[in-house]
Formats: structure tokens, sequence, C-alpha cells
């Protein structure tokens, strides 16, 4: 495990079912390696963006299932991240750290002090847009399937084509390798 690698993760409730469920995936959930010295902190937005043990990341992992740890396949990308892991743990907290949850799933969505609200694959791809100047995966969103469910989760105004990503994105990337399961 090093700097920049993803940890995708399945969660069990009724939003990540939907979501597992729309995006054709097992993951609706994921997370940074931000740092593995001294130990393994993980980037994540639930709540608020924040970084938490590896350990407690994992604990949320749905029962009898396991979460994945993908790598950037361009070694050279990594090697941007792996080669400066204090200069990105502290790009993530100066940068993305304490900023809200995005309930909306908007790619550009802003609280009331003018600052960014994101979600979890959101806030991944940010930070290496951010870090890297690289461009990761994106789409409108459709929300075509379940879509009464989608109705209630968003109260009757469902986001339809709107850009935005999710963890099932980073799973199916060319961008990306399975390095194993957690």
């Amino acid at each position: 495990m090093r700097p920049g690698d993803i940890i995708l993760q399945p969660l069990n409730c009724w939003l990540c079912s939907l979501i597992e469920l729309e995006e054709g995936s097992i993951y609706s959930h994921m997370g940074v390696v931000l740092s593995v010295t001294p130990e393994v902190m993980i980037g994540e937005a639930n709540g608020t963006v924040k970084k938490i043990k590896l350990s407690e990341f994992l604990s949320k992992t749905e029962a009898s299932q396991r979460s994945l740890l993908i790598r950037f396949r361009n070694e050279k990308i990594s090697e941007a991240i792996t080669s400066t892991p204090q200069k990105f743990l502290e790009t993530f907290e100066k940068e993305f750290e304490g900023a809200q949850y995005d309930n909306d799933f908007l790619w550009h969505n802003f609280d009331e002090n003018d600052k960014e609200k994101l979600y979890c694959s959101e806030m991944v791809a940010k930070l290496f847009q951010y870090y890297l100047g690289i461009d990761m995966p994106i789409k409108l969103m459709l929300y075509q399937n379940y879509r009464e469910h989608w109705l209630t989760y968003f109260q009757g105004r469902i986001p339809v084509n709107q850009w935005g990503n999710s963890p099932a994105d980073f799973e199916k990337s060319d961008l990306f390798y399975k390095v194993g399961e957690l």
C-alpha cells in the first residue's frame, strides 16, 4: 500500500445499495491512501472530508464483502505522489479536509461559505486533479435505474445529466489496476 492508492468499499446502507445497483458494482464508497507511516491514513468524504485510520475505514466494509485496492497504471503518475508523500498529505489537509459532504452528488456544489461540498468519488478525483493536474473519470449522471428510489432520495428533483462520478467509474477505468483485496 502506498500514498495515492485508492480503496473501493462496499457499504451496507439503503443509499449505498441504490448506488451499487445503479452503477452495476459492489462498491458504493471509496477513499484514498494519504500516508503509510507512521500508520496508514485514508482520506474520505463521509459526513465531512477527513482522514481516518485504515482500520477505521475498513471496519465499515459490508459483512461478507472485501474492499478493493487499486493503483494508477501509469507508474509516473504513482511516482509523482510517492516521491512527495508529505506534500500529498498536506495538499489534502489544506485544500480538502473539513469540506462538507455533498448529499446532492453535484460536481459543483458549494456551502454557505463558498467552500465546495464533496462526495467520496468526487473528492478523490478532485484531489488528483488538483495535485497532479490530470483529468479523472467523470460522466453525465443519469439515475435511470430504480427511478422511484432516486425520486425519494432527491425529494423529487433528480439531478439528471449533471457531471459526476462514482466508485464504479474508478473500478472500471483503464487508468487503474487492481492491486488486491483488503
